[in-house]
C-alpha cells in the first residue's frame, strides 16, 4: 500500500512539474507575440511617419517659391485689353527689327537672326512660364502643365518633319532660303507661346516683365 502512495505522489508531482512547465512556455510565448506585435506597431507607425513626410516634402516640392529673377525691362498697363499695344514695344522685338535694318540678303544671316530670336524669347517663355505656375490654382496650374508639355512636343514634332523636308532634303531639293526660313517659323512660333503666357502673368499683375538686355544681341 506504501508503495502505491509513493507512487501516486511521484507521479502528482511530475503532473505539476509539467503543467508549471506548460504555464511558462505559454508565458514565454505569449512575451515573445506581445514584444513582435509591438515591433510591428512601430515598424508601421515608423513608416506612416516615413510616408508623411514624404507627402510633405512633395507638398512643399510643388509649393516651390517663385525663382527669384532680374528683370531687366518693366511695362505697366491698366487694362487687359492693353496688353497686345504694349506688348509690341518689347525690346526683343526692337532689337530684331533694328537688326534686320542691315540684312544683307543672305540665308545665312536670316539663320543667325532667327536662332537668336527664338533663343532670347524661349528664355522669356521658361521665366514666365515659372512665374505663373506660382500664380494659378490647382487646376489651372495642372492645366498651364498640361498645355506646355502639348506645346513643347509639338515644336518637337514640327522640328522633326522640317529636318526631314528642308534640311535632310529627303524628298526633294530646295533652295537655302527656304531651308533658312524654318528658323523664322520656329523663332514665331515660341515668341507666339511667350506672348501667351506673358499675357496671363499682365491680366493677373498688371506688368509685362522682360529679362532680356540689349546688350545680350
Amino acid at each position: 500500500m506504501k508503495t502505491r502512495k509513493y507512487f501516486f505522489v511521484v507521479i502528482l508531482l511530475l503532473l505539476i512539474l509539467v503543467l508549471c512547465h506548460q504555464s511558462d512556455t505559454l508565458g514565454v510565448q505569449s512575451n515573445i507575440e506581445t514584444m513582435n506585435n509591438q515591433d510591428n506597431t512601430e515598424t508601421m507607425n515608423n513608416q506612416d511617419n516615413t510616408d508623411t513626410m514624404n507627402n510633405q516634402d512633395s507638398d512643399d516640392e510643388s509649393r516651390e517659391e517663385p525663382i527669384v529673377v532680374k528683370y531687366n525691362y518693366t511695362i505697366k498697363g491698366n487694362t487687359a485689353d492693353e496688353f497686345l499695344s504694349l506688348i509690341s514695344e518689347n525690346p526683343i522685338d526692337l532689337k530684331y527689327e533694328e537688326l534686320y535694318e542691315d540684312y544683307d540678303g543672305s540665308s545665312s544671316m536670316i539663320r543667325v537672326i532667327n536662332f537668336k530670336y527664338k533663343e532670347f524669347w524661349y528664355r522669356e517663355m521658361e521665366v514666365a512660364y515659372n512665374q505663373l505656375l506660382n500664380l494659378l490654382d490647382e487646376k489651372d496650374r495642372q492645366s498651364l502643365i498640361d498645355s506646355q508639355i502639348a506645346w513643347e512636343s509639338y515644336m518637337e514634332n514640327k522640328s522633326q518633319i522640317e529636318d526631314s523636308f528642308f534640311f535632310q532634303q529627303k524628298y526633294d531639293s530646295l533652295g537655302t532660303l527656304r531651308t533658312a526660313l524654318t528658323f523664322y517659323e520656329s523663332a514665331e512660333e515660341t515668341k507666339k507661346r511667350a506672348y501667351s503666357i506673358l499675357e496671363y502673368l499682365y491680366i493677373i499683375t498688371g506688368e509685362i516683365n522682360i529679362v532680356f538686355s540689349s546688350e545680350e544681341w
